[in-house]
């Protein structure tokens, strides 16, 4: 089921507490929202620091470039974020200044590379378009030559509303990677009004399902 059936489906069972929490979609007006409206409701008190964070617990990847899932823990709560977020790919609503960190500890099982671990953090951008999964904006290296080791990455970006932030993993050997833990966290630090854009429902589930369909990043590309 998708995100924005869920996340109807979630606002209509909440209390009048939680109602009163910033959602995005509470602002929709038959499946839409003007650049304007969107500028002004990610502008509120409310909508201002905004944070998500997810990991996975015991994740094994064994292709090259595969994209990371998300499926374990997630510490906040999605409604009320600043972005629509499936498990695997982070799409802006709220335009702002995001700090996006990535944190890994990587294991020996399921056959795992004791070599060379890196994972990517891409974002593409959905006013410049082109090839998913967009550029290169982060790379997290796992320290020391064992099985066992540690990777963070850490960058701040500017991101529009459609924008997407997704993550990759890759070994030099080409062998599984196992993470005993990976974790992703966005943070937004600033509004910023002049990158909203129109809002369309239909627009974005099909753009969500271009989306859904990349789920390697390009060998030896952005």
């Amino acid at each position: 089921m998708r995100f924005l059936a869920v996340a109807v489906l979630s606002m209509a069972i909440t209390s009048a507490a939680m109602a009163e929490d910033f959602a995005f979609f509470n602002i929709l007006k038959e499946g839409k929202a003007t650049k304007a409206e969107v500028a002004t409701h990610c502008g509120t008190p409310d909508a201002l620091v905004r944070s998500f964070s997810s990991a996975s617990l015991n994740l094994t990847l064994s292709e090259n470039h595969e994209r990371v899932r998300y499926k374990d823990r997630q510490f906040t709560n999605v409604n009320a974020n600043p972005g629509e977020w499936n498990g695997e790919v982070y799409k802006v609503l709220c335009p702002g200044l995001y700090n996006i960190n990535l944190d890994y500890i990587t294991g020996a099982k399921d056959g795992a590379t004791s070599g060379d671990v890196t994972v990517h953090i891409h974002v593409w951008r959905k006013a410049k378009g082109g090839a998913r999964p967009g550029e290169l904006a982060a790379v997290a290296e796992k320290t020391g030559s064992t099985a066992r080791g540690t990777g963070n990455a850490a960058v701040t970006l500017a991101l529009s509303t459609g924008d997407e932030i997704a993550t990759h993993s890759l070994s030099t050997d080409a062998k599984p990677r196992h993470f005993e833990r990976i974790q992703l966290t966005t943070h937004r630090v600033m509004h910023m009004p002049e990158l909203a854009a129109d809002f369309d429902t239909a627009l974005w589930e099909a753009d969500r399902a271009e989306s859904d369909k990349i789920r390697f990043a390009p060998m030896g590309g952005n």
